[in-house]
């Protein structure tokens, strides 16, 4: 039970690091178009996500898959920036989120997997002991983000009297260029 909660305690904590903030700059970008009332679709991308995330996850950890790290962090940033593009000048895609979410899914669950294999190294892996309270203190913490999110965008709407367009701009752009600048930082030479 140690095992678990040890795990368990990595993976929210880990989603929730300020220091590796780009899981959230994601989660920020995915929900930007999205108001309190579009749960039932945020629910459906988080979830087309989730799932996608915790395949990859599982097929690294036990070595089915592997990928060039620094080539898997580039591929995240791009995650951030085509979504934000997506926001800000694509609208006729937003029907086809929850197909890029599971697919930009498959992609943050290799990143994922690189802390959660230099968690157990030299443990014995086991998938109910590791992985799935590992992926459940990930699923955790975003729903925390994904929740806080909605909150603030509902607020600037309320009591800020701001258009949904214009805080899909308010974070779209100032997120597209961070993903940019990571994206030239991360390019594997």
């Amino acid at each position: 039970m140690d095992q678990f909660l040890t795990f368990l305690q990595e993976g929210f904590f880990h989603i929730l690091d300020l220091q590796g903030y780009d899981h959230i700059l994601f989660l920020f970008a995915i929900c930007a178009i999205y108001t309190i009332n579009d749960w039932k679709r945020i629910l459906w991308i988080v979830t087309s996500f989730t799932i996608a995330h915790s395949i990859t996850l599982a097929l690294c950890v036990l070595n089915i898959i592997s990928i060039n790290g620094n080539l898997v962090e580039f591929l995240i940033a791009f995650t951030i920036f085509f979504t934000c593009v997506e926001n800000l000048f694509i609208p006729q895609l937003h029907n086809y989120r929850v197909l890029f979410s599971g697919f930009f899914g498959l992609i943050h669950g290799m990143g994922f997997s690189r802390l959660l294999k230099d968690l157990f190294m030299g443990m014995e892996f086991n998938a109910f002991t590791t992985l799935l309270p590992f992926n459940l203190g990930l699923e955790f913490g975003q729903v925390i983000i994904i929740s806080f999110i909605l909150t603030v965008i509902y607020c600037l709407i309320r009591f800020c009297k701001l258009q949904p367009k214009t805080i899909s701009y308010l974070i779209s752009i100032p997120v597209l260029a961070q993903s940019a600048i990571w994206m030239w930082q991360r390019f594997p030479w």
